[in-house]
């Protein structure tokens, strides 16, 4: 994660700015283009439900999202996803983020704003993965796990079921996160152990 992205999620995480102020700053430093969505994609009133990467599901806001490339998929202004990547039903994709060749979603996902799923990585349902955020390439994200902004999920590193990696956190290559645990905020995990 580079350094202006950081200040963003600082200033977020400080509530400096608003989450829709965040999401235009990270959409204009990530300079992914659309992939999905055309110039002219039509847009509807939605409720999404907002969350928090640490404390779960938060308020709903209504706020006009792009229409997906199939119903119920949501992609927002310059998110990225491969044309090799099955989006299924339920999934959104916030603003500037970006899901690379190879990535298999095996059920509805959350990935926020300016996150990267880099290619060959596996999510499973419900998975919730935070603004700025990067799960490399090879990681395997287990169902319903929580990762938070701005937190690293290094190569071939895996996260259990109902695990919960706090904003910031590091999981290094090759380490495995067991089901249920919680990573602190800002924790290292070394390559290659298990926590």
């Amino acid at each position: 994660m580079n350094n202006d992205t950081e200040r963003v999620l600082t200033m977020l995480s400080e509530d400096k700015i608003t989450l829709d102020e965040a999401e235009r700053l990270l959409e204009a430093l990530s300079g992914h283009g659309p992939a999905y969505q055309q110039e002219s994609a039509p847009t509807r009133e939605t409720e999404i439900p907002e969350f928090s990467e640490e404390e779960g599901p938060g308020t709903s806001v209504t706020r006009k999202e792009p229409i997906g490339p199939r119903p119920g998929v949501r992609i927002g202004t310059g998110a990225y996803v491969s044309p090799d990547v099955e989006l299924p039903p339920g999934t959104v994709v916030r603003t500037g983020a970006s899901v690379h060749e190879g990535v298999v979603i095996e059920g509805p996902v959350k990935i926020g704003s300016g996150a990267n799923i880099d290619a060959g990585a596996h999510l499973m349902k419900n998975c919730k993965i935070g603004s700025g955020a990067n799960i490399d390439a090879g990681a395997h994200l287990m169902k319903n796990c929580k990762i938070g902004s701005g937190a690293n999920i290094g190569a071939g590193a895996s996260v259990g079921s109902d695990a919960a990696v706090g904003m910031g956190a590091n999981i290094g290559v090759g380490a495995k996160v067991s089901a249920g645990s919680r990573i602190p905020k800002g924790q290292n995990v070394p390559a290659g152990t298990i926590w």
